[in-house]
Parts: structure tokens; sequence; C-alpha cells
């Protein structure tokens, strides 16, 4: 009897395996596909419009859906993008929908961990952008840490979801961009996010066959981009030289100004820009502030005895005002001897 019992629960097994792969090769050879679009912020809105113009350009996606976490009344540029063309919106985590009801995820920019329960219900998988090259800077802010190494290289990778951990899946392509010294957060993330959505039509374009083709991902060169906060700002002048400052610059550049301590005063800098020809400074301290008339900014020295310059400034509690403005204000009636104790420092509070 419990043999009998045994193999029946075997062929039972097999009976659903097979019918796991009889829907999944129907999916796979369908002209059309059903997908859902999992997004919350603006870099999610670029690779959605570009979805939907596909959508409706041909008849490769028949039915496109999406996905918002914003519980808030005010409605996010995504959701009014939806809304707009039409696009039915659902309410995460209650997503409420049936198994192989869509055909395939895709997730830009959600920032919530995909359970197995909601992966299991699309047939294809879901599929997610993430502005790296995995699986260097994996993690919430690879654009950020990026920009505060001064890498000369990013990219983008088009990977599978992974159940339950954030970007370890396979890899489905990976496109490489060089990065400009100059250029700062909001040009980076903008450049990264067209690509991302250009290569997430293409991959819809060529389905199933895109997805056949993922490869996994490099154990070596694993690196992790961890969220950041708001004390990433702070200047460590006597730890960072004046390159790794303009980096941080860089890197935080829209979201936080950077941050030092002035006279006792926290301070907010602005418009930083470093000189191509900058001489060793030996004479000053490190954290040494002045006033330079020929570049009509603010320097501070920074560990390597390098300058980086500042345009405007504000003192916490006052308005932002120019270099000279500052020089004026603070720097100008005070004698020689007491301005070499002019020194910025850090451990600045979060006001």
């Amino acid at each position: 009897m419990t043999f009998l019992v045994y193999n029946l629960s075997c062929l039972l097994s097999s009976k659903t395996l097979r019918n796991y792969y009889k829907y999944y090769n129907y999916t796979c050879n369908r002209s059309y596909y059903n997908v859902l679009f999992f997004g919350s912020d603006s870099i999610a809105l670029k690779s959605l419009q570009k979805v939907n113009e596909y959508r409706k350009k041909g008849d490769r996606i028949n039915r496109l859906d999406f996905v918002t976490s914003n519980n808030s009344k005010n409605k996010t540029a995504i959701e009014l993008y939806a809304q707009s063309e039409e696009i039915k919106t659902l309410s995460w985590p209650n997503l409420n929908i049936r198994k192989g009801e869509y055909d395939l995820g895709l997730i830009v920019a959600f920032g919530h961990l995909i359970k197995d329960d909601v992966l299991r219900n699309f047939p294809l998988g879901m599929i997610n952008i993430h502005p790296s090259l995995l699986p260097r800077w994996r993690g919430a802010a690879p654009i950020i840490y990026t920009l505060l190494h001064g890498e000369e290289e990013t990219g983008v990778s088009l990977m599978k979801i992974k159940p339950d951990i954030f970007d370890v899946g396979e890899i489905i392509s990976q496109v490489r961009v060089p990065v400009s010294t100059e250029i700062k957060l909001p040009e980076l993330t903008e450049q990264l996010s067209d690509i991302g959505a250009d290569m997430l039509v293409e991959c819809l374009k060529t389905l199933p066959t895109s997805l056949e083709n993922a490869r996994p991902q490099s154990n070596e060169g694993v690196t992790y981009a961890k969220k950041i906060s708001k004390s990433i700002s702070e200047v460590r002048w006597k730890e960072m030289t004046a390159k790794e400052v303009y980096n941080l610059y860089r890197a935080v550049y829209g979201l936080y100004p950077l941050s030092t301590k002035f006279r006792d005063k926290n301070m907010k800098l602005f418009k930083a820009f470093l000189l191509k020809t900058e001489e060793v400074d030996t004479s000053q301290e490190v954290g040494a502030i002045q006033y330079c008339s020929k570049t009509n900014a603010v320097r501070i020295l920074c560990k390597d005895r390098r300058y980086i310059y500042f345009k405007s400034l504000r003192i916490v509690g006052k308005r932002e005002i120019s270099a000279l403005d500052f020089y004026n204000g603070y720097i100008k009636n005070v004698s020689l001897d007491k301005r070499k104790l002019f020194l910025c420092c850090w451990n600045v509070s979060s006001e």
C-alpha cells in the first residue's frame, strides 16, 4: 500500500511539472505578451513611457498594467502618466493577480524585495534594470558609489529577478558607459535611465530568446552600494583628498550639499570645482579656508594639500551667498594672523 501511494505522488508531481512546461512553452511561442510594470519614481517613468510607446506601435505587448507603492494621496509623475495613458494601476503589496494573468514582470527603481509568491505568478519571470555593471555595485545606490569612487566606466545591467534577494539574478544584457570626470548624479542618472529603457524594449522585442540566453553573474568583483544617509555629505578634510571631496560633491549633487563646520557654525558648500594645475600648499593646515580672488571662489585645503573651490556657501539658518560676500562678511575684517585659525572641520549636526 505504501509503495502504491509513493508512486502515485511521483506521478502527480510529474504531471504538475509537465503542465508547467506545457504552459511555459505555450507562453514562449505566443506572438503577444501581457506585462506588469513595477516602478516608483522618475527613473522608472522613462522606462514605462518607452515600453508603452512600443506597445502602441506593435502587437507584441497585448496588455500593459502598472504597480505603484505610493500610499500618498498625491500622485507621483509616473502615476499621473499611467492615468493619462489609461494604464491600469495596481497598489503594492495587495496585487490580487492570478497566476498566469501576466506573462512577464518588469521592475525599474521599485525598491521592494520580490517574494517567491509574487514571482511564481509570472511564467516568464520578472526582469529588472540595474544601473551598474553587475556584480559591481549591487544594492540601493549604484550610481552614487560609481561617482564617489571616481570610476571611469559604469553601465546598465538587465537581469532576471530571484526571489527574496536583490541584484543577484542572471544577466540578460549589459551596456558599458564611459563616465566623464565632470558629470554629476542627475546627468548620469538620466543617461543610464535612457539606456536602460532602450535595453528593456529590446528585450521585449526579442522574447523569449532574450531570456533564454541569460547568463549567471560572476562571483568575482562583487561590491555593494548600500543605502546612503544625509551624513555622507559631511566632508572629512583630514581624511579626503581634493579629488575625493569633488567626487563626493558629484555623487550627492541634487540630494545633499556638502557640509562642514566653520567657526562652530554648520555650513553648506555649493558649486564646487578643481583647478587642473593646482599646486601643493604645505604652508597651511588641512581645512584652511581662504578667498581666492583669481577664481572668485572660496577654497579649502584637503588631505593631499590641494584645494577644492566653491563659488557659493551658506551658513545654516541663513541664505546662500557668493564666495565674495562670504569673504566680505566673515574673513575680510579679520587680521591675517587670525585668519590662519579659520579651519573647516566635520562632525556636522543633522540640522
